[in-house]
């Protein structure tokens, strides 16, 4: 889905130097200099670093969620609605696994080449409605509602009938997640594809999450009461004792599998139960400092996290009421009494699996006043000399994870634009951790949305800082486009189009290179707005290396080529002719190309044609067009008889011959 809510006007062009310093590179700032931080990398491959790992595409998701799959009960109805009528509507107990189950089902249906697109929520907000969305042959969609309100849910319900006619006329698919408590509002022209699926067996469910990390447990051990409470659970949150199981294994190699899994069900209730009383026994305002900067902090030295809670203490104003320093309870004594414990290596750690998630989400959940104050001590912390990098970055990762957990991504958001963007002209030291932050929340189901926004926001801006473009960047191609390509290339349309160089725009090339899908939004993107007066200059120069002629006219990876496609072919035409009569000194290199390629098609009028019509507009083009195909069918790599074809579409075009004259054969086309 594309995004264009009050696009503005493009600045007028500007004075074009030469192509070489078009097209220069961009080398983004080193972290270097000295300070009190050592936290300076290449943010180059910070950023990769962090967002990457293995670059996971839409499909290498789908496999993920294909080994951890349970097909929930009345699911082969459903299969059997989508299938013969393009269309179902899942509803379902929560927790029940209908968004995953509506990805499978409409995945099992499509071919290798099926254009595949998760709809975003978030369109509504930026007032785009499902007319909008681009709908190509053999297209798959899933639009999740699950946690709609019923003002978007509505809007959504009202839409669907059209664009359910759109999807037949090109035979594509959606699987729509529906919450029950909305099911009721919907009409009866929609109740015909509605199927409620059950919840899958919460045993078969832990079983398979477990399988991948080679766990396999028996029925006995499932059998323990507390773990057949976990697997009435919704899902996510069975999913969730998997990786806790997998943390046990890990933390208590020295026991078995029985333990693992008790550790792992009894874990996150038995420690809210023990942190609650713990506090209760130690109500003072700085041992609950302690204790909160102790998990907040874990793993880092017994030092930093004295100053991390000091800090607290100060910031909350908890010390006005203490005794002198030297007549309160020893910082050592404080751990002890609050069972953290101090490693042989000087580091704070718990022994119990999750106490310290446990004792974040109690402060979180228990003082939701104090989170701004949290994310204040946090800003302060980052920059605390005792912490290491490795110590930092713990940091970010589980405020970030309160705070999106507790549903407040501007917290988040506040702290990333303050890190990621220079200072006093300058790099940030701390760009690094803006990042961490950012990728979290781009990632995370709930509040991604927000993020995406943000980087919304950040692709136009006019003056964007150089190191915040290159982030930009990266985050879309590596955290963004694997499930929102089409977002992706948004964000690096518009960052194309006002950095100084061109690294958006080769990250943008080669994302629709991969995507035949994301080939098409970007031509019809250009196609649209070459149209409007001023035109921004970069879209000419990203239509002359989107325009090769090789994949318009390969049949390799497609039946037919993407040049005979009606739209694509109007779109070629448009680009073509804007080109033409705005950069003619762009126009050479590729016109070249086209040509060469077409004497060696098996239909070089498919080519020909387009660049007839683009040039049909005036006589003067039509007249170029002929100049410098002759001029380049003298030449020791030119084609005579493709100029002598050229000439003759010329004249169809005028008028001046008819259309019934003997072509030349297909095989007279290849010297």
């Amino acid at each position: 889905m594309t995004e264009e809510p009050g696009e503005e006007v493009p600045p007028a062009p500007p004075t074009w130097t030469t192509q070489s310093e078009i097209d220069g590179d961009v080398h983004g700032p080193l972290h270097t200099g000295t300070g009190d931080l050592n936290v300076y990398f290449s943010t180059h491959e910070s950023v990769l670093a962090q967002a990457r790992g293995p670059r996971l595409t839409h499909r290498d998701d789908l496999h993920w969620l294909r080994a951890r799959f349970v097909e929930p009960p009345n699911l082969g109805h459903a299969r059997e609605k989508l299938n013969s009528t393009g269309a179902v509507l899942l509803t379902g107990p929560p927790g029940s696994g209908r968004a995953t189950a509506a990805k499978m089902l409409v995945d099992e249906s499509a071919g290798a080449q099926s254009p595949f697109s998760v709809l975003a929520e978030e369109a509504v907000d930026l007032q785009e409605r499902l007319s909008q969305v681009k709908v190509y042959p053999d297209h798959r969609f899933v639009l999740d509602l699950s946690g709609s309100e019923q003002g978007v849910f509505t809007a959504r319900m009202r839409e669907l009938p059209a664009f359910r006619t759109t999807l037949a006329e090109h035979r594509g698919y959606l699987a729509v997640v529906v919450p029950d408590e909305l099911a009721h509002h919907l009409d009866s022209e929609l109740k015909q594809f509605v199927e409620r699926i059950g919840r899958p067996p919460g045993r078969l469910v832990l079983r398979r999450h477990l399988r991948p990390a080679d766990l396999n447990p028996s029925d006995d051990q499932l059998s323990d009461a507390a773990v057949e409470a976990c697997l009435d659970a919704p899902m996510a949150e069975i999913a969730g004792v998997a990786e806790r199981v997998v943390e046990a294994r890990a933390a208590l190699p020295e026991h078995d599998l029985t333990r693992w899994l008790e550790e792992a069900a009894t874990a996150k209730a038995q420690r809210r139960k023990e942190i609650a009383d713990k506090l209760r026994e130690n109500s003072s305002g700085r041992q609950r400092a302690v204790l909160l900067a102790s998990a907040m902090c874990r793993g880092a030295s017994s030092d930093a996290v004295f100053f991390a809670s000091h800090r607290l203490v100060r910031m909350m104003g908890l010390d006005e009421a203490e005794k002198p320093r030297l007549e309160q309870d020893g910082y050592r004594w404080q751990l002890q009494r609050l069972q953290v414990d101090v490693s042989p290596r000087d580091s704070i750690e718990f022994r119990k699996l999750s106490y310290d998630e446990a004792v974040l989400e109690h402060f979180w959940d228990n003082f939701p006043d104090l989170r701004v104050e949290f994310r204040r001590w946090v800003e302060q912390l980052i920059a605390l000399p005792q912490l290491t990098g490795r110590d930092r970055l713990n940091l970010v990762d589980r405020f970030t994870a309160q705070a999106l957990r507790t549903g407040s991504p501007e917290q988040v958001g506040l702290l990333v634009e303050k890190w990621v963007f220079p200072r006093d002209g300058g790099a940030s030291p701390l760009q690094d951790f803006g990042v961490r932050a950012l990728i979290t929340g781009l990632k995370d189901a709930r509040h991604g949305t927000h993020f995406r926004r943000m980087v919304y926001e950040w692709s136009r801006a006019q003056e964007l800082p150089e190191p915040v473009g290159q982030i930009l960047v990266e985050v879309c191609t590596e955290v963004i486009a694997p499930n929102y390509p089409g977002q992706a290339l948004v964000r690096l349309h518009h960052r194309a189009r006002r950095e100084p160089g061109r690294l958006a725009r080769q990250a943008l090339l080669d994302l629709v290179q991969r995507s035949a899908l994301q080939y098409r939004l970007l031509l019809e993107r250009l196609a649209a707005d070459l149209l409007k007066t001023p035109q921004w200059q970069v879209d000419l120069l990203l239509f002359v290396e989107l325009a090769d002629p090789l994949l318009l006219s390969d049949t390799a990876q497609r039946a037919r080529p993407l040049v005979t496609d009606r739209q694509v072919r109007a779109q070629l035409v448009t680009c073509w002719r804007q080109l033409m009569l705005a950069r003619n000194d762009l126009v050479e290199q590729r016109l070249f190309q086209w040509l060469a390629t077409a004497a060696r098609a098996p239909h070089p009028d498919q080519l020909l044609g387009v660049l007839v019509e683009a040039a049909s507009a005036s006589v003067d083009l039509l007249g170029a067009l002929y100049a410098a195909a002759r001029d380049w069918a003298e030449t020791p790599e030119g084609h005579p008889e493709v100029a002598i074809r050229l000439s003759q579409l010329i004249d169809q075009a005028q008028g001046l011959q008819s259309q019934d004259y003997s072509y030349p054969r297909p095989e007279e086309f290849v010297r």
